[in-house]
């Protein structure tokens, strides 16, 4: 399944969960894509964007639909696949990774601007164990 995979938070605290904001009016969403918020409601996060957190179940299209998101948070820890061809720089310790337009995966040929940072990386899974630096509610 496609879509950032929350693993766990450095400090033993559990995700925090957001339900009082709805998705964009027409706007689809898919467990573990990035979000973030846009005039109060959650919406795609995708490129360089900040990052508010992750749906954590698909949301269909439609109006006021409700969504519940886990925030982006300092030390919590995810594994997400990539996606492109790699740039020469997308290795373990790049710290400014983009996200696919997608926002269910990064995007290993943009290496600076982004919001994350790699830890590691499974080239056999093509997956990455990821932190999120650039949070929209850091």
């Amino acid at each position: 399944m496609p879509g950032f995979k929350y693993v766990y938070n450095d400090y033993g605290k559990d995700p925090t969960r957001i339900t009082e904001f709805m998705m964009k009016d027409n706007e689809a969403g898919t467990a573990g894509e990035a979000v973030k918020l846009d005039g109060g409601r959650w919406t795609k996060a995708s490129g360089t964007d900040a990052i508010g957190g992750f749906l954590t179940s698909n949301v269909a299209a439609g109006t006021n639909q409700p969504c519940e998101v886990i925030l982006a948070r300092e030390g919590d820890w995810y594994d997400v696949p990539y996606t492109g061809t790699a740039d020469t720089d997308f290795v373990e310790g790049a710290n400014a990774v983009a996200l696919a337009t997608s926002g269910l995966a990064l995007d290993a040929a943009t290496v600076e601007g982004g919001s994350v940072a790699v830890l590691s990386l499974n080239t056999s899974k093509k997956t990455a164990r990821v932190k999120v630096k650039n949070r929209q509610f850091s």
